[in-house]
């Protein structure tokens, strides 16, 4: 697992942060009050993806917005512990990307809440999804190996049959 996710771009560690994302958003029911936010939340990170528009700062706002629409209010306002955990794993997973989108523009100062994001932070993102039960080991190394191939088409349309 070291070695496949340090030779991974940019870009597919962002693919694989939202291929985990909705595995673990699919076990949102719909009719959740904030099951659209969430969905809009994943298909903005999607987006960032093609569009290079989409700042660190959109992203990050999904997570923690001051008018308290989001995932990280999401997570804390749920009561059952098990979806909790899920929706903590979703704000995990846009953490990483608003991280990543302001790294890549070397932004010297971060928001507070992804100062101890890294690289290594995906190695306890997943050692924390096996722990949970959502996804198996095997699900992870084979979509890491997925992605690992420069020839995989990451697009959208394509990556849908990497879902966990």
């Amino acid at each position: 697992m070291n070695n496949t996710w340090m030779v991974l771009d940019d870009v597919r560690k962002r693919v694989f942060y939202l291929i985990v994302a909705e595995k673990i958003f699919s076990f949102i029911n719909m009719n959740n009050s904030n099951y659209d936010e969430g969905r809009k939340a994943l298909d903005i990170c999607w987006e960032s993806l093609v569009d290079a528009k989409i700042t660190g700062d959109d992203i990050y706002l999904l997570i923690d917005s001051p008018v308290y629409k989001d995932i990280g209010e999401f997570a804390q306002q749920e009561e059952n512990p098990k979806k909790q955990e899920i929706w903590y794993i979703v704000l995990d997973a846009i953490a990483y990307i608003a991280w990543n989108l302001y790294r890549k523009c070397d932004v010297k100062f971060l928001p507070q809440a992804l100062e101890s994001i890294s690289e290594d932070s995906a190695f306890d993102f997943i050692r924390n999804l096996e722990e949970s039960g959502y996804v198996k080991k095997e699900d992870v190394n084979n979509v890491l190996e997925i992605l690992g191939d420069k020839n995989t088409d990451i697009s959208k349309g394509n990556i849908k049959y990497m879902l966990l």
